[in-house]
């Protein structure tokens, strides 16, 4: 059965902060107030973002860091497993925290970039009998599909803007 994800409503048991900083001590970095708020701003966030996106909410907020300082902490989160980075082929990289959530798929609409998460468990068990089928053992995956959201669909205006993201053939 599709299941649409929506991870504000997961249970935040703000283990993420324990993971960075033990991560960030083991390699003899800083936790620095910046860090600190950084990685706040992101788990208070339930959507995915660009860099950009977040240096802009954080202004919002009034929270002072310097996009190297955004660049190298999001570089941190996601060698500390905490974030995971999805390449749409359109040019930008988005960003979601995933630490403390289920696996999921992504649909993402060429034309306005929405983005939905969604957990289908027939599409799971199909992956794991292809794997098995060629005599892998499946560690993980990723599922994109590209489309157009329903309403890209009905707004005649919105042509699909084709490019390197979508397969043909």
């Amino acid at each position: 059965m599709n299941q649409h994800i929506d991870k504000s409503r997961d249970l935040d048991t703000h283990g993420e902060e324990k993971v960075f900083e033990q991560y960030l001590r083991t390699r003899r970095l800083k936790y620095t107030p910046a860090r600190k708020e950084l990685l706040r701003a992101v788990f208070g966030m339930h959507d995915h973002f660009t860099a950009d996106q977040l240096i802009d909410r954080l202004k919002e907020k009034q929270v002072g860091a310097s996009k190297a300082t955004v660049y190298r902490t999001l570089a941190v989160m996601l060698a500390c497993d905490l974030l995971e980075m999805h390449d749409f082929g359109e040019g930008s990289r988005y960003y979601e925290h995933t630490y403390g959530h289920a696996h999921h798929d992504h649909l993402f609409c060429v034309n306005c970039k929405t983005i939905v998460e969604f957990r289908d468990e027939a599409i799971e068990k199909q992956q794991s009998k292809v794997a098995e089928r060629a005599g892998f053992e499946l560690l993980a995956h990723t599922l994109k599909m590209y489309g157009l959201c329903e309403l890209c669909r009905k707004d005649p205006a919105n042509r699909p803007r084709l490019g390197s993201a979508v397969h043909r053939g």
